[in-house]
């Protein structure tokens, strides 16, 4: 989440998940879990732009 901040994004709390915003827009769609499997992070990062784990955003 602090790398999805620091790249511009806010973000809304839904009944179950996190939505992602950019300029009011959504990107992306967080489930709260305490982990979140490394597909789903990759998912993230194509739909944000924003690298989160290592590696280069696709």
């Amino acid at each position: 989440m602090k790398r999805l901040t620091e790249a511009g994004l806010t973000f809304e709390e839904g009944s179950n998940h996190t939505i992602v915003l950019r300029d009011g827009k959504r990107v992306s769609v967080i489930s709260r879990q305490r982990e979140i499997a490394e597909s789903i992070v990759r998912q993230i990062e194509k739909q944000t732009g924003v690298t989160l784990k290592g590696g280069t955003a696709r």
